[in-house]
């Protein structure tokens, strides 16, 4: 049975506001992935050829489409090349142009990430995948989609760090709010700044929401 994997190996090149187009690589080729497998040029000429209005784009691997994929350049020798239209129309799709867009500008870590089965592998040199079977590409705005922090466990966690960067923290999620988010991302930062002022083991309006990845991003670079 073909076990489906992920690899975050990629890059991103250009982001246009304009037209909600991401472009980038969804994998890089010649270089050992944190699985210790090597992506070789050619690997997805296959399913990008005949899978391409199959291939999805989703958000941090889960299941909700987010954008499609204008191109899949597998001409290019450094990496696959992928050129995304996100959905602009959809608060979801918007969300996560914007949120890539503020971590970029503002020095965090943002990407894309493959999502697939390895097909075929060099029988001489086992880690070297000659052909994947591509399932979905996703855009990453966290790093671990799985580890969710509730609202209140996060504050916890900022009031240990030193002032100055307290400070720091709470300004970016302060400069966060005035990006082109939805009204329902928009009330989730809202809700977020007015716990900077409470005591951590105070009822919250709903303590075991899930934060943001954006938040999560954020706070990551202080930790």
């Amino acid at each position: 049975m073909e076990e489906l994997i992920y690899k975050n190996l990629s890059e991103l090149k250009d982001i246009d506001i304009e037209k909600g187009i991401i472009k980038g690589y969804a994998n890089v080729y010649n270089i050992k992935d944190s699985d210790g497998d090597i992506s070789l040029f050619g690997s997805f000429a296959k399913t990008a050829t005949e899978r391409a209005k199959k291939i999805r784009i989703f958000k941090n691997h889960t299941p909700q489409l987010v954008g499609v994929p204008l191109e899949l350049d597998i001409t290019d020798p450094y990496g696959l090349g992928a050129t995304i239209k996100m959905l602009m129309d959809t608060d979801l799709g918007r969300d996560t142009f914007y949120e890539v867009k503020f971590l970029v500008e503002n020095g965090f870590e943002s990407g894309m990430s493959i999502g697939g089965y390895i097909m075929k592998r060099n029988p001489k040199n086992k880690p070297e995948v000659q052909e994947y079977k591509l399932r979905e590409i996703s855009v990453l705005t966290t790093d671990d989609p799985a580890n969710g922090l509730s609202l209140i466990d996060t504050v916890k966690a900022v009031k240990q760090l030193t002032e100055p960067t307290q400070d720091e923290f709470w300004g970016v999620i302060e400069k966060a709010y005035n990006e082109r988010f939805s009204d329902n991302l928009l009330q989730s930062l809202e809700t977020f700044m007015t716990l900077k002022t409470k005591e951590p083991e105070q009822p919250t309006a709903d303590t075991t929401q899930t934060v943001e990845p954006l938040i999560t991003s954020i706070y990551r670079l202080y930790i």
